[in-house]
């Protein structure tokens, strides 16, 4: 059994795992870059070693200009990207270190809050329990009692009659003349009209017996009025019998030290809120840098990085190399075929280089996705209020393995969510929800006031809590259903 707070835990758990793989990763590419600059270095050296043999002065030196500047320029974007990926990854190093230690600090204000909850609600059940045999409460709950089943038969009452008499009403309703009579006031002192109109009025009245029946609609009227008026003065008597329960259960509550507890629990918010808002922002900053440096690796939006790729392939394509190449072959010496030789041990092992540096990069792209995956989840998880205190996961085997399989990317991300809300329940708190005025904190199953989803975290919520299975956010409709625990 996992609590809320727990699965978030391992949440966290996994992405800070797929963030240390992505920094050893990173260490990984930037090695790998560095032999394709290294290499390419090494082949331009041979390059221009072997024009020196095979060319004349004029000839060689015009080649070993065009290769000494393409080379550099090459080089230079070559090991620019490389600087950047360093400078990105040692800045998001630190930033998920600084992640980290917010995530933590989280954590521990988070059970430090479940801690005061634990002790609020143990002081509110002995409580409850003690004034089982106070004479003063008893009375006074007897009386919101009989009020509230006072209250309850009013209320039944006036939807009962009101269906009905809104049924006895319908024919008046439907009659077009009627309606037009009753609209005017006809026989009553709201009635205006005179001359014609009057005399008009009078034989519609006569024809259709309205004198006779406008007492009956008008009683069809009243009654329902009355009743909702009886019904919401009943509601408002057992309001008041409530309030005087309540300040009662109250103040035993803040003799046996509520007050104190109280005050513990509402500083304590205070902090997990703060410490909510710094992680939320540490977490944006992290967000940033990932985005930079996937950029980095994938070369996308990096003009750099382009024209190095472009220099590089023009250089490889230039007429006077391939000259080169092949009069080295028609007239090969032991030096030049050293030359070419080592140049083509160079060309492979730029090759596998290259090969190589393609291969990390899809690997970090594909972490990368894995990552952003939990990272969803993550959000969604906290939007949806399942960090609630009084929210508990019972698949915690299942929810492990998936965060490991996700890890490892043996699962797809989507069934993270799945098994979530899978394992979800809730418990509302042993001592009555709406004793002593309701819990001083957001609880299913609370007493006035609903706070949803994440709600819960503001400092100031108290009363009801549902989840909020956040539908806006991927995988469709969430036919979510709390199993009448709530």
């Amino acid at each position: 059994m996992l609590t809320g707070r727990q699965a978030l835990s391992n949440i966290d758990g996994a992405i800070a795992a797929l963030h240390r793989d992505e920094s050893g990763l990173d260490s990984a590419l930037q090695a790998a870059m560095a032999d394709v600059s290294r290499l390419r270095a090494e082949r331009g050296k041979a390059l221009r070693e072997l024009a020196r043999v095979k060319l004349d002065e004029l000839a060689s030196g015009r080649l070993v200009a065009g290769l000494d500047a393409a080379e550099r320029r090459a080089l230079d974007l070559l090991q620019g990207r490389q600087a950047r990926l360093a400078r990105v990854s040692e800045a998001r190093d630190q930033a998920a270190d600084k992640v980290r230690a917010a995530e933590a600090r989280q954590q521990t204000l988070a059970a430090e809050v479940e801690d005061v909850l634990a002790e609020v609600d143990a002081l509110r059940t002995r409580t409850e329990a003690a004034l089982t045999h106070n004479d003063q409460v008893v009375a006074a709950r007897k009386q919101f009692t009989d009020a509230e089943s006072v209250a309850a038969e009013a209320l039944a009452k006036a939807e009962t009659n009101a269906a009905e008499l809104a049924a006895k009403r319908k024919p008046y309703d439907d009659d077009p003349l009627f309606q037009y009579l009753w609209a005017r006031g006809f026989g009553t002192s709201a009635y205006v009209h005179s001359g014609v109109t009057r005399f008009l009025d009078r034989m519609v009245a006569s024809f259709i017996g309205y004198l006779e029946v406008r007492s009956n609609y008008h009683m069809l009227n009243e009654i329902p009025l009355r009743l909702a008026e009886h019904a919401e003065a009943q509601g408002a008597m057992l309001d008041i019998y409530r309030e005087a329960l309540a300040r009662l259960q109250k103040q035993e509550l803040d003799k046996a030290g509520m007050a104190a507890l109280e005050g513990r629990l509402a500083a304590r918010r205070a902090r997990l809120a703060e410490a909510d808002a710094t992680l939320e922002k540490e977490r944006a900053a992290l967000a940033t840098l990932d985005t930079q440096r996937e950029q980095v690796i994938s070369g996308a939006g990096d003009p750099a990085y382009v024209e190095a790729i472009a220099t590089i392939a023009a250089n490889d394509a230039r007429d006077d190399i391939a000259t080169l190449y092949a009069e080295a072959r028609r007239t090969a010496t032991r030096a030049d075929e050293a030359l070419v030789g080592q140049i083509e041990r160079l060309d492979a092992g730029t090759e596998r280089a290259e090969a190589k540096v393609t291969e990390l990069q899809n690997t970090a792209q594909q972490l990368a996705r894995r990552r952003a995956g939990i990272e969803q989840t993550r959000d969604r998880f906290r939007r949806s209020g399942y960090d609630h205190p009084n929210v508990e996961f019972g698949n915690e085997q299942v929810i492990r393995d998936v965060l490991g399989g996700i890890v490892k990317g043996a699962i797809q991300g989507a069934i993270l969510w799945d098994a979530l809300r899978g394992g979800y329940s809730s418990h509302p708190p042993q001592s009555s929800p709406d004793f002593g005025g309701g819990f001083p904190f957001p609880m299913p199953g609370g007493f006035g006031g609903v706070a949803s989803g994440s709600d819960w975290r503001d400092p100031g919520s108290s009363g009801s809590w549902s989840p909020d299975p956040d539908r806006s956010s991927g995988g469709g409709g969430d036919d979510f259903s709390t199993g009448g625990r709530f």
